[in-house]
């Protein structure tokens, strides 16, 4: 049994290898009509990357002529097919800047969009790739009102995903300053992020983190800038119990309510938590 499937691994070898050959001698030797045809061929029978090889050559020699749209289409769909959306990505956005009227243009714009979208990263990461991506599709939304109906409601589905991720790095990266202690950079990050997206998923934990990031700012301040600041903890409680009366931090946040209620009629001399050898200027 392992025989025989070494000799089928050996044989499978050999034909692609001969395969490959072939294909390069007629790389080498055939003229620009041939190797068109023979693009759509490999084209065809999904061998896309001697696609490609057979299309370059014969990009300037068809230039103009009535087969230019469709091989310059074919040739940035075989790489995209070919699991290459880097190089992909750039003919697309060649193809619909020159041939906007072509019968392809509405699928070029649209796999423009899904090169983009393959290179988007998760939340974590950097997003310009995202935002590029989310630019495309409403170009593309917006170019083509009457568009591939599959397209358009992917295209929508995407918009979403990707507007969701731009929505977790932004609380990503104010929670990032939390983490790090640098309380008064995370309330002021938290703020932008509900200022920039209302109605983040994210809303209760942010508001959250303003009062928790607000009362820690106060707990290892300076003793004569403690009042002021435990007051602006007070605001933020406030704040979250007005939007979530019965939040999941409720306990937490009233024991930080009382103690900045102590704070502000008693002084806070003496408040509990505090860090004297850690303190915010």
């Amino acid at each position: 049994m392992k025989k025989i499937r070494i000799i089928t691994i050996l044989l499978a070898a050999v034909v692609t290898f001969s395969s490959c050959s072939k294909y390069e001698k007629l790389l080498k030797k055939s003229d620009n009509e041939t190797k068109y045809k023979l693009g759509m061929e490999c084209y065809n029978i999904g061998k896309y990357r001697y696609a490609t090889k057979f299309f370059e050559p014969v990009l300037l020699y068809l230039r103009g002529t009535e087969r230019d749209d469709s091989v310059n289409f074919y040739f940035a769909k075989a790489y995209y097919l070919s699991g290459d959306p880097y190089t992909a990505e750039y003919y697309f956005d060649m193809f619909k800047r020159t041939f906007p009227r072509s019968i392809f243009a509405e699928e070029a714009t649209y796999l423009y969009a899904a090169c983009l979208y393959s290179q988007s990263h998760r939340p974590e990461l950097d997003q310009v790739p995202t935002i590029k991506c989310i630019t495309a599709l409403n170009e593309y939304l917006y170019t083509y009102p009457n568009g591939n109906p599959d397209h358009r409601k992917k295209s929508e589905t995407v918009m979403e995903e990707l507007q969701q991720r731009l929505i977790d790095k932004s609380f990503l990266a104010a929670k990032l300053y939390f983490k790090i202690e640098d309380y008064r950079s995370a309330v002021e990050s938290f703020k932008n992020h509900l200022k920039d997206y209302p109605d983040s998923k994210h809303r209760e934990d942010a508001l959250f983190l303003i009062l928790k990031s607000s009362y820690l700012y106060a707990t290892h301040s300076k003793p004569d800038k403690r009042r002021e600041r435990y007051q602006n903890t007070i605001d933020e409680y406030l704040n979250l119990t007005s939007e979530y009366p019965v939040s999941n931090y409720k306990k937490e946040a009233e024991n930080m309510y009382a103690v900045a209620i102590k704070a502000t009629q008693f002084g806070a001399k003496s408040i509990e938590h505090s860090n004297q050898n850690n303190t915010n200027e």
